[in-house]
């Protein structure tokens, strides 16, 4: 009988002991289930995808940043917005400063913001690591239009091929984490990254030294050209990078393979001159005494598709205008002569004989 009820008892045991494994099994899976079905609920429109102003504050040592000059080392901060969904959200992530030209001439320098995966999982931030932003630069007037004409040769270029930088607009309360000082709204703007763009348009981001112009995909490479001559920007190389630097300056490489039909992505135009910034001036060894004298440096190779790339060209002329006109922050002065300075090179874009002398005849061999 002892024996007996020592086997049941131990059985009985064991019953209950896989009933507890059963119920814990349940209660874990229902959590997993739970945490899929809230992971697969509503999520704010990614950053790149809308083109509305993004409100943020964005906490920091700004004061620290702005001192320490030769410093480029990450800094803590938080950024606070609300998000499309009308919630709001709280990001730790770094700063840190960056650039070249604008560390030297701007007391707010342009920022990179870095993020964590798990803290912007969920947000509008979310598969984000490293965002460029481009700042005020200084106080007045005059430093927010130059970034407001910048912002917009992003979207102007945007018109003619998805393989470019998208670019989104922020109103940033900064404000200084060591001294709690809060300064008014600014406006600024972040670029989406390379390899977003890339694997945007299925295509890989590509790390090389150098390339030759017949590697660039002709019509692309067109684009390229009289895009950089319509906003006369002559500070760029898309064969070359600066120094012992990848290729290219102020471009960036994406394609599906680094042998042919290379895309080259432009970036950085505070020196064209539709901006006209008063800090800008063009590299000596160019035939041009100011950034504001268009020069045209496509390549000679791509010549027989450039009708067709004019034509693009020809066909968008009112949108890009429309950018100008529809900017709220742009002031009107510059409404006017930003659109009559673009025109200048329209017409040189719709007369054949000009479009003959002053870009088909000056490309490069």
């Amino acid at each position: 009988m002892k024996s007996g009820f020592g086997i049941t008892h131990r059985f009985g045991k064991m019953l209950a002991a896989v009933a507890l494994a059963g119920l814990v099994t349940v209660s874990w899976t229902g959590v997993l289930l739970a945490q899929e079905k809230e992971d697969k609920g509503p999520k704010p429109v990614k950053l790149f995808d809308v083109e509305d102003t993004l409100k943020v504050t964005l906490h920091g040592p700004w004061r620290e940043i702005m001192q320490k000059v030769k410093v480029q080392d990450p800094y803590p901060a938080t950024m606070e917005f609300t998000d499309s969904l009308g919630r709001s959200q709280s990001i730790p992530l770094t700063v840190e400063r960056r650039g070249i030209t604008r560390q030297k001439v701007c007391k707010f320098p342009p920022i990179m913001l870095n993020f964590e995966k798990e803290t912007v999982k969920g947000t509008a931030f979310r598969g984000q690591k490293r965002v460029k932003m481009v700042t005020h630069c200084d106080k007045g007037d005059r430093w927010e239009q130059y970034n407001v004409k910048e912002f917009i040769a992003y979207r102007i270029y945007n018109l003619f091929t998805p393989r470019s930088f998208r670019v989104r607009p922020l109103e940033i309360t900064y404000v200084d984490s060591k001294h709690g000082s809060e300064e008014e709204p600014r406006f600024a703007f972040l670029i989406e990254d390379d390899s977003d763009v890339a694997k945007r348009n299925k295509l890989e981001k590509l790390d090389i030294k150098e390339i030759e112009p017949v590697q660039i995909e002709p019509r692309d490479g067109n684009r390229f050209s009289l895009f950089q001559f319509l906003i006369s920007n002559s500070d760029w190389s898309a064969l070359t990078g600066p120094g012992e630097e990848d290729c290219c300056h102020n471009g960036k490489l994406i394609g599906s393979d680094p042998n042919k039909d290379i895309y080259v992505v432009p970036y950085d135009f505070d020196s064209a001159g539709m901006v006209d910034a008063h800090y800008a001036a063009p590299n000596e060894a160019l035939p041009i005494k100011t950034v504001t004298q268009r020069l045209y440096r496509g390549f000679c190779f791509h010549n027989p598709t450039l009708e067709e790339t004019r034509q693009e060209f020809l066909a968008r002329e009112q949108q890009i205008y429309d950018l100008f006109l529809n900017e709220p922050r742009l002031s009107e002065r510059h409404k006017k002569s930003v659109p009559d300075y673009l025109g200048e090179a329209y017409d040189i874009f719709r007369d054949d004989t000009k479009f003959q002398k002053q870009i088909r005849e000056k490309c490069r061999k």
